[in-house]
């Protein structure tokens, strides 16, 4: 019994400490961009940013501490590629595609936003553009 105890303990704090080790992971951060009440910066999986599958997280804030939600996230590589909609991680203003890139150097992401709830039309709308070769490395937590 004491073992059993002993094992489940010992894995438990070996799930700790390797969730620890990658938390201080770099990560490639790029924007702030604004638009009306809100700023976007979009942080990508892995880092740097490789040719092939990448996964890029648009984070959208309003003001300190307020997520930007009630948005529909649309993201494509430059004109080459089809739109898709990024999936909204709950009701965090964080919304995840994952995209391929063939030319990280010379590419951008390109982010349709639009408001889900729209009052009029008018403005409810707008595309930003992040190249990659603005990407700088940012430490987590930081």
């Amino acid at each position: 019994m004491n073992t059993r105890v002993m094992l489940r303990a010992s894995v438990v704090l070996l799930l700790a400490l390797l969730l620890v080790a990658c938390a201080d992971e770099a990560a490639t951060r790029l924007g702030p961009q604004q638009w009306q009440d809100i700023e976007f910066v979009v942080e990508t999986r892995p880092s740097p940013i490789r040719v092939g599958m990448n996964e890029f997280i648009v984070i959208a804030n309003r003001e300190v501490y307020k997520p930007g939600v009630g948005l529909v996230v649309s993201l494509r590589i430059d004109d080459d590629q089809e739109w898709r909609q990024a999936i909204q991680d709950g009701f965090t203003g964080v919304y995840r595609r994952a995209l391929r890139v063939d030319d990280p150097q010379n590419q951008s992401l390109v982010v349709h936003v639009r408001r889900a709830k729209t009052e009029g039309g008018e403005g409810n709308e707008t595309t930003l553009s992040f190249p990659f070769s603005q990407a700088r490395l940012i430490r987590s937590g930081s």
